[in-house]
């Protein structure tokens, strides 16, 4: 039995015109401008794939450095000069062989020693479907269901699982049965998406020169999974080590695997797999993930902010959207180091300012997350989100370093009326004596979803500012986005409030009265904190800087 990968369609895409196919790794890079998006069942499957096709991408094209990218960017293809073409094909033939799902001693991203043991559920690779400990909602499946995948899908969630299995305990090869989280659990992994899957494998495809150590901290050891000189023994790597680069990374095996595939009237299909732990990875985030955003903690120390404790990745959350971290995804923090956004985008905005991406360009931060429940056992919910990222925020430098306080201000408001609309709930229960709010939180439910698609527009307003080159109108730019800005979080606010003291069941004078304090001081607090924006933000426009340019 045989599935290759390079040619067999298995990669879910949609076309130019909007049509849904699946198609080899060969024709995701050979018809890549042809292509709009890459898009799997889930968020997860999603996320995974791209960081799959992204090892294979540095590894035929580098690129080793810029020269090389801006090649790459300004072509109509991937390959229309012979030399990119040629290193692709002369990847394909050196990889030839480690590519076929069901190869017997060299299967993809599997590891054949596992043979030996007992074949599980096939339900085990789908964390959507019930199986063992792992209860689902709306799905019944038994172990007694005899449930087989395509190669397609079974190649899929191999590399899904790889990135993003949950922990806990697995089957042992002989007495290990611990396992951590995929890698991919620990952080929002963002994915700059251009027009054609061209541009979104580019503009994510930092510089990559193993021998030069780029980027941090990679060695020319560095290799993806499928490279490896042997495929990982069944044993796992309890103790662990640190990736050797970022295409290890990207494709670090964090699970022994082994699928069994089966002659079916329905063609191959696989119907088992053995999953046990792997190995654990050993490194700081903040080295070695590039995809990824992160922040600190800070306090001020003698007139100045210093940061405390260790880096946190951003995650995402099911309530407030990824927007609110739009200072640590996008925006660079030149002096502070209070946040680092991800190294991919630090790629783009050195691309940018260099003239080799269009400052007036606008692409879509897409940011992909798994949350698992409290033991980190079981997921618990897949995530996806957007944000606008005008090319001109990205580059944004010194000489605009006001634009992140004022991203921070922004995003500051929003979650002050967030906390005087929790302050709201609380004092109204308390007034009834005894009564506690809701544990549904209407009023954040009602909140934070509302505010996603005015702060992409104040993204834009942004980015259209930045573009201006008269000093004077870009710094008055600013301050009416955030003027904006800040009045749909208060309309939005004073909304909210409204209708969850409408929608409150009318019990009586007691009732009203004990409403009426909160609702009078939420507004009060809500007016305050308005103006208090209004007055921080004001102070970075200097009209003198107008009328010295």
């Amino acid at each position: 039995m045989k599935f290759d990968l390079l040619t067999e369609p298995w990669l879910p895409v949609v076309t130019l015109d909007g049509a849904h196919t699946e198609v080899s790794i060969r024709d995701v890079f050979t018809r890549a401008h042809e292509l709009r998006w890459l898009e799997g069942e889930t968020p997860v499957v999603t996320a995974a794939l791209h960081r799959m096709l992204l090892a294979f991408a540095h590894r035929c094209y580098g690129p080793e450095d810029a020269s090389v990218w801006k090649r790459l960017w300004t072509g109509s293809s991937l390959h229309e000069r012979s030399e990119d073409e040629r290193a692709f094909e002369d990847y394909l033939a050196t990889v030839a062989d480690r590519f076929d799902l069901f190869h017997t001693t060299r299967p993809f991203l599997q590891t054949p020693a596992l043979s030996e043991k007992a074949w599980g559920n096939v339900t085990q690779l789908l964390p959507h479907r019930a199986t063992g400990n792992n209860a689902t909602l709306f799905d019944h499946t038994t172990t007694a269901d005899r449930v087989t995948l395509s190669p397609a899908q079974a190649a899929r969630w191999l590399v899904t699982l790889q990135a993003f299995d949950v922990g806990g305990l697995k089957t042992p090869y002989r007495v290990d049965k611990s396992s951590e989280a995929g890698l991919a659990n620990r952080f929002a992994t963002t994915l700059l998406e251009g027009s054609t899957l061209r541009e979104t494998l580019l503009l994510n495809l930092p510089i990559y020169h193993p021998h030069a150590g780029y980027p941090r901290p990679t060695s020319a050891a560095d290799c993806p999974t499928w490279e490896y000189e042997h495929p990982p023994g069944p044993e796992p790597d309890k103790q662990g080590r640190a990736p050797n680069g970022w295409t290890d990374m990207l494709t670090w095996p964090s699970r022994r695997v082994l699928l069994h595939p089966a002659h079916t009237d329905q063609g191959v299909r696989v119907d088992g797999v053995i999953i046990t732990p792997g190995t654990r990875l050993r490194t700081e985030l903040t080295d070695s993930e590039l995809m990824a955003a992160f922040r600190y903690k800070t306090k001020r120390q003698r007139g100045k902010v210093v940061k405390t404790g260790q880096a946190q990745p951003v995650v995402l959350e099911e309530l407030r959207g990824v927007w609110r971290h739009a200072r640590e995804l996008l925006v660079g923090d030149w002096e502070n180091a209070h946040r680092e956004r991800p190294r991919t985008i630090e790629h783009v905005a050195e691309m940018a300012a260099s003239d080799n991406i269009a400052a007036d360009a606008v692409y879509t931060l897409r940011v992909f997350g798994q949350q698992l429940n409290p033991q980190g056992g079981a997921v618990h919910a897949w995530q996806q989100e957007t944000l606008p990222a005008p090319v001109a925020l990205l580059r944004a430098d010194l000489r605009h370093e006001a634009v992140g306080d004022l991203l921070g201000l922004s995003i500051g408001l929003a979650d002050d009326v967030g906390d005087a609309l929790k302050r709201l709930e609380r004092d109204f229960a308390t007034a009834l004596s005894g009564e506690t709010p809701a544990k549904r939180q209407l009023l954040a439910q009602w909140y934070w979803p509302r505010l996603s698609e005015p702060f992409g527009d104040f993204l834009r307003d942004l980015g259209r500012a930045l573009n201006n080159d008269d000093a004077g109108t870009q710094q008055q730019e600013l301050l009416d986005a955030a003027g904006r800005w800040k009045k749909r979080v208060q309309r939005t606010g004073e909304n909210t409030a409204d209708q969850w003291a409408e929608d409150l069941p009318r019990r009586g004078a007691r009732q009203l009265q004990a409403l009426a304090k909160p609702l009078n001081d939420f507004q009060g607090l809500l007016d305050w904190l308005c103006r208090t924006f209004d007055a921080n933000t004001a102070r970075y426009y200097d009209p003198s800087k107008e009328e010295n340019d």
